[in-house]
């Protein structure tokens, strides 16, 4: 009860009070920032106070990267007007559209991180526990509320619930991050199968609620089935409950590689932890109404129809009686900046226009009618994926990351322009999943074919190498996790490519067409080059 003594927060939006205390914590950002470009800080102790604040410090420790919170992936209007004015007084160089459905601003020098923390703050833009040991950013799928056979609009509760959490910030201790997810059951976008906390939308207008899962270091997992048909506005009860009556009480905040929630999970055993989560969840019931408020979305009132616009596969019809959404998926998630810019001054003369952020680095721009989407189709045509292998996630990667161990999105990048400087057909190559260390970002285990960060030894030598997945699923029902297959250095990874896609070709199949059947030749492919 003391943690929650604040009946406010099932209210919508931050509280004054959590307003009050977090802009009191601000001088401790300021301090460690400054100490940090004055070298009297190093990374690794400056990234312990910057990381509750959205930022860390990058490879070289010159620079620094803040990460902008957009519950379940949406920027919406007024924040996209607030996002081009940045891009216009800022320097900024570099974008990246995450894995966990944020927005990164890197190469920020020490008065300009201060600077937009503070300007994103004023905005509610919300940077503060976007890193280190707090409730992360809430990822779901990103075209709820507009996907066509939707079970019902996530969007109230995403937004609900993420008020929630973030008025949980000051008053949670955790062990480790904490990330909670919604996925729309037709598909599992939002990953809420194998995160922390994760609710999963049904037919009858209710939510399977699944926990325990994670990928990283020293282990990954799906979580399990806690309970089925939950009432939507019961989940704050869930997001508390297991915050602090599970992962704060089993959490172990001695051994850092062992404190993520599905090490929980783990440890007690299935049965013991949904028991110990229904627990949790009935002491937050008995303390008091945490139920969440919800406030339905006003229905957007413009339409413009034109279904030829259909003829381009990055176009795709809405819902709503004529109105559209458009993929842009620029390569690893990083956009040129003059296109990201010239995208966001567009969105501003759209009506209701939005930008949805998805777990693989995808951005689908909604709300448009169809002149509206040829002309976002336009604008980005230079800048996005083609191809199912140009769709490849891959995390901001070793230049950048100070936890990085290889340079996972130069890696990828450099794959997907060697097949256009050859003039060679890729499209028979899978969407990857590229991670540049054990931290795991992009979930590689879950894909088709995904490679990690690794080293390898070639005679008396260490080289930089990439560890090589293949046959993982998130799919809902049909999750699996991939199996190792081979590490590869990178010199022979652009040879394994060319004769993987040769291979495709040969037998005339796209590679999730291929696989299943030829599983062995993969692995003989793989030792081929490593």
């Amino acid at each position: 009860a003391e943690l929650m003594d604040e009946k406010v927060m099932h209210r919508m939006d931050m509280t004054k009070e959590t307003k009050e205390e977090i802009s009191r914590r601000f001088p401790q950002f300021v301090e460690a920032t400054q100490a940090f470009y004055a070298k009297e800080l190093p990374p690794a102790k400056y990234k312990g106070t910057s990381g509750k604040f959205g930022c860390y410090g990058e490879r070289g420790a010159h620079s620094t990267m803040l990460r902008l919170r957009f519950s379940g992936g949406a920027i919406e209007p007024a924040h996209i007007a607030f996002l081009k004015d940045v891009l216009d007084r800022y320097d900024i160089d570099l974008v990246h559209f995450t894995t966990g459905e944020a927005l990164q601003l890197h190469h920020l020098g020490e008065k300009e991180v201060l600077a937009l923390y503070q300007e994103c703050f004023d905005h509610g833009v919300y940077c503060v526990g976007a890193g280190s040991d707090n409730p992360r950013n809430i990822t779901a799928s990103p075209l709820h509320g507009v996907a066509p056979g939707e079970y019902f609009d996530m969007t109230p509760y995403i937004k609900a619930a993420a008020n929630f959490v973030i008025n949980c910030i000051p008053k949670f201790n955790l062990p480790r991050k904490y990330k909670i997810s919604f996925s729309s059951g037709l598909d599992n976008e939002g990953h809420a199968t194998f995160k922390d906390l994760g609710f999963v939308a049904r037919p009858d207008h209710k939510f399977d609620v699944y926990a325990g899962g994670g990928f990283g270091l020293n282990g990954s997992r799906f979580g399990i089935l806690i309970d089925e048909g939950v009432d939507p506005q019961d989940i704050s009860y869930y997001i508390l409950g297991y915050g602090r009556d599970v992962y704060m009480k089993y959490g172990d905040y001695e051994h850092r590689g062992q404190n993520r929630s599905r090490f929980i999970l783990t440890k007690l055993g299935d049965d013991a932890f949904r028991q110990a989560v229904r627990d949790a969840v009935a002491k937050a019931k008995a303390e008091g109404d945490y139920r969440l408020t919800i406030e339905e979305e006003t229905p957007l009132a413009k339409s413009g129809a034109d279904d030829s616009v259909l003829e381009d596969g990055r176009i795709g019809k809405q819902k709503q009686a004529g109105l559209y959404y458009v993929e842009y998926k620029p390569l690893g998630g990083t956009p040129k900046l003059s296109v990201f810019h010239d995208l966001l001054k567009a969105l501003q003369t759209m009506e209701g226009a939005e930008i949805r952020l998805n777990a693989d680095e995808t951005a689908y721009i909604i709300n448009l009618t169809a002149d509206e989407a040829r002309k976002v189709a336009a604008l980005t045509a230079d800048d996005t994926a083609t191809t199912a292998f140009e769709h490849s996630v891959s995390c901001i990667g070793a230049t950048v990351c100070q936890q990085g161990l290889r340079d996972s999105h130069g890696t990828f990048v450099k794959l997907a322009q060697l097949f256009k400087d050859r003039g060679i057909d890729s499209h028979f190559l899978p969407k990857c999943h590229f991670s540049g260390c054990p931290s795991n970002c992009t979930v590689q285990q879950l894909a088709p074919l995904g490679l990690r960060g690794a080293s390898k030894k070639i005679g008396d030598k260490m080289e930089p190498a990439f560890n090589i997945y293949a046959g993982g699923n998130y799919a809902i029902g049909k999750g699996v996790m991939g199996e190792q297959i081979g590490v590869i250095t990178i010199e022979h990874l652009p040879d394994f490519f060319l004769a993987l896609n040769q291979t495709l070709f040969d037998a005339n199949q796209s590679y999730n067409e291929w696989y299943p059947q030829h599983k062995e030749r993969l692995i003989e492919l793989v030792n081929q080059f490593e």
